[in-house]
């Protein structure tokens, strides 16, 4: 095998990855979009699903409202509850974690590091 074509083949190799890591991007991008728009606007709701107001809670029971809140509100009242409000974060979380892995992977492309 002559170095041209080593040098082909890892040529494609780099395009695969590249496209790869494109996709991984603008998936994780929409995922933060979403997900951050959902935390945003359930933290401004000013009362919990029972009706209290958010500046009238404390300590846990304000944590698990302000959950249910981003998970669009209790179960009880048609939302997905502390549940979805958990899965919302994690997700968030996780689009955010391979957003910064991708970014990483892409300076030591450029830098030749591996």
């Amino acid at each position: 095998m002559g170095i041209l074509s080593l040098f082909q083949r890892k040529q494609k190799n780099t395009q695969v990855v590249l496209k790869s890591n494109t996709s991984l991007e603008r998936a994780a991008d929409s995922i933060l979009s979403q997900r951050g728009k959902q935390i945003v606007d359930g933290l401004n709701k000013p009362t919990a699903s029972t009706g209290t107001p958010m500046d009238k809670l404390h300590g846990g029971a304000k944590r698990m409202a302000q959950m249910s809140n981003i998970g669009g509100g209790s179960k009880a009242t048609g939302g997905g509850g502390v549940d979805e409000g958990m899965k919302a974060m994690l997700q968030y979380t996780q689009a955010n974690t391979v957003k910064k892995m991708v970014s990483q992977s892409e300076k030591k492309k450029i830098s030749g590091k591996k």
